[in-house]
């Protein structure tokens, strides 16, 4: 077969593409698809190796307060409830004439092992300072009470009295609410 210069250069021309054309198509473009499908993959378990983390942490974090909560619940003293814990306060700080009512309430867990206990309290017209010592008292106290919710209001003929709505919650055992 006798084939002329410039037809072998045609052939070798189209073979030249044709080669291309199959090592881009088959080749390249496979593993260029290939190496950003990966990239995702791995920017997609980055993120969820970060969401992990955080969850660690945070669960680290409710485990110790968890803990100290514990803690503090075997340290009370036999008969411990909310209502007569924060009574007791209230006359030690002097603001048990200020007390327009007390009422108590307590939210249970699905587990029924622990719940909440709760006690919404009035006081009326007293002294900012008064309300900040019945607080600090509540506060600092060693039986895990805490200020869930504080509502004021200025009084009096000067508007120098207050009235205040404290929320007061703490963990209980279940069988204790």
């Amino acid at each position: 077969m006798n084939i002329s210069q410039r037809d072998k250069k045609a052939l070798i021309i189209c073979a030249g593409f044709l080669i291309t054309f199959v090592v881009v198509q088959f080749i390249l473009v496979p593993a260029l698809d290939r190496k950003k499908e990966l990239e995702q993959r791995v920017a997609a378990n980055e993120t969820a190796l970060n969401e992990i983390i955080a969850l660690q942490q945070e669960y680290s974090s409710l485990s110790r307060m968890n803990m100290a909560e514990t803690g503090i619940l075997s340290q009370r003293a036999k008969g411990f409830t909310l209502f007569s814990f924060l009574d007791t306060l209230a006359e030690k700080s002097g603001v048990k004439d200020n007390v327009a009512y007390m009422k108590p309430s307590s939210r249970t867990f699905n587990d029924k092992n622990y719940a909440i206990s709760m006690v919404k309290i009035k006081l009326d017209t007293l002294y900012l300072k008064e309300l900040v010592d019945f607080l600090y008292s509540v506060e600092s106290s060693r039986n895990g009470v805490h200020i869930r919710s504080l509502s004021l209001s200025k009084t009096g003929k000067e508007q120098t009295m207050i009235d205040a709505i404290v929320e007061a919650e703490t963990l209980v055992k279940g069988d204790a609410a």
